[in-house]
This record gives structure tokens, sequence and C-alpha cells, in this order.
């Protein structure tokens, strides 16, 4: 997403506002590309070989699965979106959703503001003001998208998210096992999990 400005005082003088739309744009799509690749799966998948990379004809190395259902190397991918092609699918031409490494930054730059101001004792997680509560609402979507992509870190960022501002100790579980089963050295997931498992679910011999 982008914003034109007609020069530079125009740029600092709106450009906050411009950020916060584009911010809310893309966790829109971040949105939907989630809803297509949940259509996909309950028609169960692209139906196409996910171990042949069409991009470089080649097996496919570190495969990001797309909300279509076809899936290629994540290098390849990220070269497709670097090149400013057609943003699409390669084999069905469906829309690219965002990028995994925007996602993952867009989210986290609010959590980590908002996790500042619950330390310093302005805000907590349990009632934040309706602004904040719409950032991780956001952070969430793109989440989401980000771990589906394959984005490790993501997954256990949502397991923050979930149980901190609406104590889905379910999804918060889901989001940490996600992160150890892409990386079993996880140190962090591994520690949260274990928390969660011993004081959200009493489960003392999982922790």
């Amino acid at each position: 997403h982008r914003a034109w400005y007609c020069g530079k005082p125009c740029q600092k003088k709106h450009w906050k506002h411009h950020k916060r739309a584009c911010v809310a744009a893309v966790a829109a799509e971040a949105r939907q590309a989630t809803l297509r690749r949940e259509a996909t799966a309950a028609l169960g998948g692209g139906g196409v070989d996910t171990d042949y990379c069409v991009i470089c004809v080649g097996p496919v190395v570190a495969p990001v699965e797309l909300p279509c259902g076809h899936a290629y190397c994540a290098g390849c991918l990220a070269e497709l979106r670097a090149k400013k092609v057609a943003q699409a699918c390669p084999l069905c031409r469906a829309e690219l959703p965002p990028g995994v490494d925007g996602l993952y930054e867009l989210a986290v730059r609010p959590i980590m503001r908002i996790q500042g101001a619950v330390e310093r004792g302005e805000v907590s997680w349990a009632s934040l003001p309706a602004a904040q509560q719409e950032e991780m609402d956001e952070a969430a979507a793109m989440l989401t998208e980000a771990g589906a992509q394959g984005h490790t870190a993501a997954h256990y960022a949502l397991g923050v998210v979930l149980k901190n501002v609406w104590k889905d100790i379910g999804g918060a579980e889901a989001a940490y096992r996600a992160a150890i089963a892409a990386d079993p050295g996880y140190a962090g997931a591994h520690f949260n999990l274990g928390v969660l498992l011993e004081d959200g679910r009493k489960d003392i011999d999982g922790a």
C-alpha cells in the first residue's frame, strides 16, 4: 500500500493518518487471505503436487502454501514479490496475500507498544481502550496469516496476544505448539506453553 504526498509539509502533517489506514487495509487483506485458505482446505486443498515449485522448476524448499492451496519455495515467492510483476499465484492467478515479513512487522509494533504501556501500569490487557483493542484485532489477523505462511515467530506472538488480550487458552496453546512444531528449539514458546499449561490448564505433567 502506498500513499502519495504533494510535498514534505503534506507528508509530515498527514503520514500518521495514512499509516493507520494502510495498517487497517493490510489487516483486512490478511483476514481475507485466511478465509480463502480455510475455504481451500475445506475443499481438500489446491489439488496440485506441493513438492514441486513451478517457479524454479524444482523441489519446494522451505515451502509456503498460499490461500489458494498452491505451494512454492519461500525464496521463489519472495523473489516474485520483489520483482513487482503480477502479484498473483503463477498457477491459478489468485491474488497473493500480503508478504509474511511485512505482516509480522506491522503486527508486532503495536503489540510491543501496548505491552510497554501495560508494564508501566498505564493500561491493562483486560481493559484496553477501544482503539488499542482494534489494533490487537488487526495484529491477530496479520499474525494468523503470517504464521500460515511459515513465520515461526508469528505463531509465538499470536499466542501471546490470544492469552493476554482474550484469555483464549486453547488458541494460545495451539499457537505455541505451532511455533514449537516449526522450530523445536524455540525456547520462548516452550516456556510460555509450560506456564500456560500449569497456570491455565492446571496440567502439571504437561507443563
